[in-house]
């Protein structure tokens, strides 16, 4: 008998909306020790997904393009941080993000957190978001199972 993703799943989703800001999802992915988290739209629809890994990868690089204006790498990091913490967090996520359907199984889970770029895989139902997939939900389940 399958597992389905809907029963290992976590079902508290850490989701941010696409009109938040970068500083106020930063804070919340620090408060929920993330890396990463959905961006949906009210009616909970996956627009994309913000993951800390990808955002400092674009930070730095616009802090090395303004590198001549600050002298020092540190300062160019202050400045783009500040700035880019008032901006929504639609100009930031990626957009084209893989997600599992809540029907799937525990095996389209495991392939996917293979190839996935993201830790936490979003879970859909009837077009919005209900849950999250990590590795160690997965894990669980294999140590769980019979």
């Amino acid at each position: 008998m399958a597992v389905l993703v809907e029963e290992i799943m976590l079902s508290e989703v850490p989701t941010v909306s696409d009109f938040d800001t970068v500083g106020d999802v930063l804070n919340f992915m620090i408060r929920r020790k993330v890396s990463g988290v959905p961006v949906v739209d009210l009616e909970q629809r996956l627009l994309g997904y913000f993951s800390a890994q990808i955002f400092f990868q674009q930070l730095l690089e616009e802090a090395q393009k303004d590198l001549p204006l600050f002298g020092n790498l540190l300062s160019a990091i202050r400045e783009k941080i500040r700035d880019f913490a008032k901006r929504e967090v639609s100009e930031f996520m990626t957009e084209d993000v893989e997600y599992l359907a809540a029907e799937d199984d525990i095996e389209d889970a495991l392939d996917l957190l293979q190839t996935a770029n993201i830790d936490l895989i979003p879970v859909v139902k009837e077009g919005r978001v209900v849950g999250v997939v990590n590795r160690v939900r997965v894990l669980q389940a294999f140590l769980e199972s019979k």
